[in-house]
């Protein structure tokens, strides 16, 4: 019987947005244009202007896209692969489980949130909680083409130390398209505007803004965004 640590599918993440976005994908003036509103009160303007942010903020969380440049904070508990026990030799399981092949990666930190920016700080924490920065440039390669941002660990490159049973290490990061809603692609922007108009014009009918993303065809179009599991 080896003498290892059960193989954890998930390790703990937490995820948290740090500094919103100064504007939005789309304008109050734009989905006015879209939905062909010549003249609105200041109280359908506030309306427009709310439900705007409703259906941005669903449509990132939905995707786990970034559409304006935000800072976001992840934690872990440990580095990939981290805290294994002393084990006997003697490797037990299918092969998958002893080599990874292409379904684990141990050399590397996703960042949920993209396109990914940059990764701005990496703290980790000792037993007494005090906190010790890291130098990204000499301990990491910053990946940001992938789909879904990653911090390799260089070659040579040791994990940095971290003890505290939880939160031990955190990353701050920046991710979206960019500074204006200029850098956001137009499908993303269309399909905001589709279900944005989708809810307010189905308002009081029972149309949740859940509803509005299937039937407005936002769904589909942000579907192609979307990093997809196999």
């Amino acid at each position: 019987m080896a003498l290892r640590s059960t193989r954890k599918i998930h390790s703990y993440r937490g995820n948290r947005l740090q500094t919103l976005p100064d504007v939005l994908p789309i304008t109050v003036t734009e989905l006015q244009t879209h939905l062909r509103l010549t003249a609105t009160s200041v109280d359908e303007l506030i309306y427009l202007s709310d439900l705007i942010q409703e259906v941005t903020q669903e449509a990132e969380d939905a995707t786990g896209l970034a559409l304006i440049t935000q800072v976001w904070k992840l934690t872990l508990d440990r580095w990939p692969h981290g805290r294994e026990e002393w084990w006997d030799g003697e490797r037990e399981g299918h092969i998958d489980l002893i080599y990874g092949g292409n379904r684990q990666n141990y050399t590397s930190v996703v960042l949920p949130r993209y396109p990914l920016q940059t990764v701005d700080t990496v703290n980790v924490y000792d037993e007494a909680g005090t906190a010790t920065a890291v130098t990204i440039a000499n301990v990491f390669d910053i990946d940001t083409q992938s789909l879904r941002g990653r911090m390799t660990i260089k070659r040579g490159a040791t994990w940095p130390t971290a003890l505290r049973a939880n939160n031990a290490i955190e990353i701050t990061y920046s991710a979206g398209y960019g500074d204006a809603a200029v850098s956001v692609p137009s499908p993303i922007k269309r399909a905001i505007k589709q279900w944005a108009a989708y809810a307010y014009e189905h308002r009081g009918d029972g149309c949740t803004v859940e509803d509005a993303y299937t039937a407005s065809g936002a769904k589909n179009i942000l579907n192609r965004y979307r990093e997809i599991g196999v």
